[in-house]
């Protein structure tokens, strides 16, 4: 006689009923096998494409060769600039982002992306200082206010770079330039002398296109253009906000992507998970995993081999 091994009990009416039902647990060969099928299963949701513009140098080998040089605490990242920088949701995938991979998890540690005083230069980023700033970007502030200092308060370039000695620093600036209507020539001046002090520190500067901004296409167009012919110049590494947002809105990131302001990104699944529909929607997400994806680029391709 064959006696199954589910007694008095009705058949399940799908597998979850079944393993709700606890009938599949019932030996230990069984719970073995299950805790296996548990093990396997994909641990993440799957994360949006990349679809800015790419590097066509290779950034990597110059880059490598600076890090050899760098004296300072590994791991520090700075992030320098104005309003979209300083607002809290910009950082909040690096500090607490939702699913992320094993990896952007392993360089969000390294780089004390959800750290709470100095040695992390996310928090330095977003920590309210009064004159609306932080420690490290300030409203308003335009490349030549950047240099120079004094913005609500914000240190010159030189003192952040004196005090805080970052390994690398994420650069995003040009909104403020752009609605002071800065020559795209000024604006490439400023943005060159910024670069020219981080690699005199030894520091690998991370570029970030210009997002759109209501009203001013073909200027923050030139804009672009121009941090990518200094990227090149340089050979540094890029994050193609821009590009991240066109790609998905080329005719409608006006009140998506980027808010009704018409200047800063958008707010709502800004800690992700960073699915293609939350990246179309949220754009500070969409700012913070392009970021975050360059930084494991860096720590995989420069830090971790530089030697």
């Amino acid at each position: 006689m064959i006696t199954s091994f589910i007694t008095n009990a009705a058949p399940p009416s799908s597998c979850a009923d079944f393993f709700r039902a606890g009938h599949f647990f019932g030996t230990p060969s069984l719970r073995l096998l299950a805790a296996t099928i548990l093990l396997v299963a994909p641990a993440f949701a799957e994360q949006g494409t990349p679809k800015g513009q790419k590097e066509t140098y290779d950034w990597v080998v110059p880059m490598r060769a600076l890090a050899r040089e760098f004296k300072g605490d590994d791991g520090k990242v700075l992030r320098l600039g104005d309003s979209i920088t300083y607002a809290n949701p910009s950082s909040a995938f690096l500090r607490y982002g939702k699913e992320r991979t094993p990896e952007q998890l392993a360089v969000c540690r390294w780089m004390k992306a959800d750290g709470r005083d100095k040695s992390s230069g996310v928090w330095l980023s977003i920590n309210d200082q009064p004159g609306g700033r932080s420690h490290t970007a300030a409203s308003g502030v335009t490349t030549a206010q950047f240099l120079a200092g004094g913005k609500g308060g914000l240190p010159k370039l030189d003192d952040l770079i004196r005090d805080h000695n970052p390994q690398i620093a994420c650069v995003l600036l040009g909104t403020n330039d752009a609605n002071a209507r800065q020559t795209p020539e000024t604006f490439a001046k400023n943005l060159a002398a910024i670069v020219a002090k981080l690699l005199a520190n030894k520091t690998i500067p991370v570029l970030t296109t210009v997002p759109p901004l209501r009203g001013k296409t073909d200027l923050v167009r030139q804009y672009n253009d121009a941090i990518w012919k200094l990227a090149a110049e340089h050979k540094l590494p890029v994050v193609d906000y821009h590009g991240e947002i066109i790609a998905r809105r080329a005719n409608d990131w006006d009140g998506t992507l980027i808010s009704r302001d018409g200047v800063h990104p958008s707010a709502g699944e800004t800690a992700g998970p960073a699915t293609e529909a939350n990246l179309s929607q949220c754009g500070y997400l969409l700012f913070g995993w392009a970021t975050l994806n360059k930084l494991v680029e860096i720590k995989r391709e420069v830090i971790d081999r530089k030697n």
